[in-house]
């Protein structure tokens, strides 16, 4: 994050094949977990370091939806669809999770 603290981003990915293009769903890539999954980490890693901790969690819903556009862009080339990306956990390196915790 722009303060410094390494986060743990949880993205969770709903999607399918488009039944017309299933031959590029199953021929033009090797793993497609592995290419969404570098997909999100782009994303992710792109938009959180221009954001505060605070910031990250109150936009969440901001990183699912650039998240989203960037695969739904991405994957229709392979026969993909994407219903839904979801930020379903944010964690802040444990040293911070403890600090927050002696502070409060």
């Amino acid at each position: 994050t722009k303060d410094n603290v390494f986060v743990t981003c949880t993205v969770a990915v709903q999607q399918c094949v488009r039944p017309e293009n299933a031959y590029d769903a199953m021929y033009k890539l090797a793993n497609v977990h592995q290419q969404i999954d570098s997909y999100v980490s782009d994303v992710v890693r792109s938009s959180v370091p221009h954001m505060s901790l605070d910031q990250a969690f109150e936009k969440k819903d901001d990183i699912s939806e650039a998240v989203q556009r960037k695969l739904e862009t991405e994957m229709t080339t392979y026969g993909f669809q994407i219903h839904k990306a979801l930020v379903t956990e944010l964690v802040p390196d444990s040293s911070v999770v403890q600090s927050m915790n002696e502070i409060n």
